[in-house]
This record gives C-alpha cells, structure tokens and sequence, in this order.
C-alpha cells in the first residue's frame, strides 16, 4: 500500500514546475513563498480550498518558515494576477483555490467543507442560469452550492 511521505519538504518536481510555468504565464516571477503556497493549494486540490491561516499551517507543517502577513500578501499577488480566486463563504470566511482548471464549488452548510465541482458538470445548469437572469455570464461563473457533504450526510443518517 502506498502512502505519502511525511518528510516531503518542498514542492515535488512536478508540481514546482507546473507552479513556475503558472506564475510566468500571468507575468509574475517565482518567488519562494508564491510556489511555496500554490504547492500548498495544488497538494489541498482533492480537499477543496484553503484559508490563509490553513495555508500558513500547512507551510509550517512542512518546514516553511512563513509568516501570516507574507502568505496574506502572496494570496492578494496571486488573486490579483487571476492565478487563485478567493470564495467568500460568508462575510467571515474566505478560502482560496487555483483557478488553471475550471470549476464550481459544493460548500457543506454543516461544517464548511469545500469541494470543487468541474464546470464541464454544470454546464446546463449555466446555460439556464444566462437565460433566467439575462446576464452574460462566462463558463467561469462561480457558481457556488450549498447542501451537505458526505461525511455530515453519514452524521445525519446515525
């Protein structure tokens, strides 16, 4: 049975590469806190999206020596060029997630859980939501739906 290696200080290959082409492609240069956090982003994918503090954490976990303010400005950089986006949860909570696969996002009413849906699966429910509001609304459009996750389902039915 595989499993992950606790010890895993930096970005695999693979992932700082694809963080580096990322970067350069909306024009900003690799500093070592921006891939330091979208690696932390990229290894999260499966498990939705990151706050600040939560990024923090995890860069600490792994041997990053980084500070709440340095990640709070890297997060802003990175928003602003369009390589994450933030989803505002509610006027206290905002998570942040990478924007190189399109996507929607399912948000647990129970315990906030985040996952993200691929556009591709909301496809009708877009086209029916430009024609009910008139809007032009790009295939990006952040749709966001709120139901309960699997594990507070299971909870529910105990």
């Amino acid at each position: 049975m595989a499993s992950a290696s606790h010890h895993s200080h930096a970005p695999t290959p693979v992932g700082e590469q694809h963080a580096r082409r990322l970067l350069r492609s909306h024009g900003l240069r690799c500093t070592a806190p921006r891939l330091a956090v979208l690696s932390v982003l990229g290894r999260s994918r499966d498990h939705g999206h990151l706050t600040v503090a939560q990024i923090q954490q995890s860069l600490t976990a792994t041997g990053h020596d980084v500070d709440l303010t340095t990640v709070y400005r890297t997060v802003s950089t990175l928003v602003e060029a369009n390589v994450l986006h933030a989803l505002v949860i509610d006027e206290r909570i905002t998570s942040y997630g990478p924007t190189d696969i399109p996507h929607h996002h399912a948000v647990c009413t129970r315990c906030g859980a985040i996952n993200e849906v691929p556009s591709e699966h909301l496809t009708a429910a877009l086209a029916e939501a430009r024609t009910g509001s008139h809007f032009a609304l790009p295939d990006t459009a952040g749709l966001t739906l709120h139901g309960l996750c699997p594990a507070c389902q299971q909870d529910a039915e105990h």
